[in-house]
């Protein structure tokens, strides 16, 4: 029996705590991956984080000197061959168009650097020319991965941490499968074709994303795509006891990234406009990102430095504390960002509706899916602030609907999201081949969110 091997762009990172229980959740599983990494993680992480950082082996750059050796023995041993590797990345990138989206990106305020990230994250030859550089990482990892007696490599995010899997898989023939999740799909669909083909399977967290896929790689190749959702630690986010606050007042919380596709702007418009409602509101933001200065100064252009308040990053324990305290969860995302960047399932919706907290959330695909208007939440159009403020003015002046919406949120999680039947679902599916399991044992934290 052979082992298996996970592949990140960047390991542990702090905000993509999904991953992170995703690898602590397959150990509680009796599944041990080797971790490989292109890139260092952040410096700031998770305390789980760091406990796992030090298992994670690092990737040398393209022109470092195992890279280079690795690469050398392949051309001397196959000149054609390896060169070959070249011309096949090329006709893959060749092989698929961008498909254009059915519903264009709104957003009113752009800067440069908004501008200069869709540029770089969209152009079909700087995909090209990352891929076609990222290929002796491939052929190095491949003589790793056959070095440790690895048969099967998963890489999260279907860019180039897939293209790294797929050169790797044509180098060695070991087999490999792919986690797609939002950007990395809907940026640049180049060689998503060729990836898809040759992977054992494509698992993505979303409905829609699976059509998408679907859309561009072909019916026949979308049955190899299998919709696996984030999951939630049900019983780290768990229903206050907390009484529900009267009738105008409400306690609201946010939590994702400052960058612009998250819609914090939104956010904090809609709150101008419930304050001069007369509403009572505290709002807590938790995240950290380039919009922050931005974002503070849209605060004081209000006035709200009292109503609104951005925390920063904060550990996941602490992220459920405040989540806990709340009387709704607002997530205001835009449909794209000039980047591409986007939403679909956003893992803290999911929490928070662990947590028993109604949601108010736009109305984008991915979100459809898991919010069911009038019951769990409010689905709001993108960028219409005004359907916004109305949303939460609503669950503000009906306790009794924030309760009910709560619990029935609650039960929707239960259903589909929590964590330890979705890791199972997927320790079934990296197990199909011939990778070993280790019998399960204990761990002291983590989920599949």
């Amino acid at each position: 029996m052979g082992k298996l091997a996970y592949l990140f762009p960047a390991f542990p990172v702090f905000h993509q705590t999904f991953v992170l229980w995703e690898v602590l959740g397959l150990k509680r599983n009796g599944v041990l991956p080797t971790i490989y990494s292109l890139r260092q993680g952040t410096a700031e992480q998770q305390p789980e984080g760091r406990d796992v950082a030090s298992e994670v082996i690092y990737l040398p750059r393209v022109l470092s000197g195992p890279v280079v050796r690795a690469n050398w023995r392949l051309l001397r041993a196959d000149g054609r061959r390896y060169l070959g590797l070249y011309a096949t990345v090329l006709a893959a990138w060749w092989a698929d168009g961008d498909v254009v989206q059915e519903r264009p990106a709104t957003q009113a305020r752009v800067t440069f650097a908004n501008r200069f990230r869709g540029w770089f994250n969209r152009s079909p030859l700087l995909y090209l020319l990352k891929s076609l550089l990222l290929v002796p990482v491939g052929a190095y990892l491949a003589e790793e991965l056959e070095a440790q007696g690895i048969t099967h490599l998963h890489a999260h995010w279907a860019t180039y941490p897939a293209t790294v899997a797929y050169v790797a898989h044509l180098v060695s023939g070991i087999s490999f499968s792919i986690s797609a999740h939002a950007y990395d799909i809907y940026m640049v669909q180049r060689m998503l074709s060729a990836k898809v083909r040759a992977a054992r399977f494509v698992v993505t967290c979303a409905k829609t994303n699976a059509a998408f896929l679907e859309r561009v790689v072909g019916p026949d190749l979308g049955k190899k795509i299998i919709v696996s959702y984030h999951g939630v630690d049900v019983g780290r986010f768990t229903p206050a006891a907390a009484e529900i606050r009267p009738q105008g007042q409400l306690r609201l919380v946010s939590c994702g990234q400052l960058q612009r596709y998250k819609g914090m702007h939104l956010l904090i418009d809609a709150c101008a406009e419930l304050v001069r409602q007369g509403l009572t509101i505290e709002c807590a933001i938790v995240g950290e990102g380039l919009e922050r200065a931005s974002l503070q100064r849209q605060i004081e252009g209000y006035g709200l430095e009292k109503q609104v308040r951005l925390l920063g990053a904060r550990p996941h324990a602490e992220v459920a504390e405040l989540v806990g305290a709340a009387d709704v969860f607002v997530l205001a995302s835009e449909l794209a960002g000039r980047s591409r960047r986007r939403d679909v399932i956003a893992n803290v919706i999911v929490e928070a509706m662990a947590a028993g907290l109604p949601v108010v959330a736009s109305a984008i695909p991915g979100v459809e899916e898991l919010i069911d208007e009038g019951v769990t939440g409010y689905l709001v159009p993108p960028n219409e602030v005004a359907g916004f403020a109305a949303a939460v003015r609503r669950l503000a002046d009906h306790p009794e609907e924030r309760r009910r919406f709560g619990i029935a949120a609650r039960r929707r999680i239960l259903q589909d999201f929590d964590s330890q039947k979705n890791i199972r679902a997927l320790v079934e599916l990296l197990g199909g081949g011939s990778v070993e399991l280790s019998p399960p044992r204990a761990a002291a934290v983590g989920s599949n969110c």
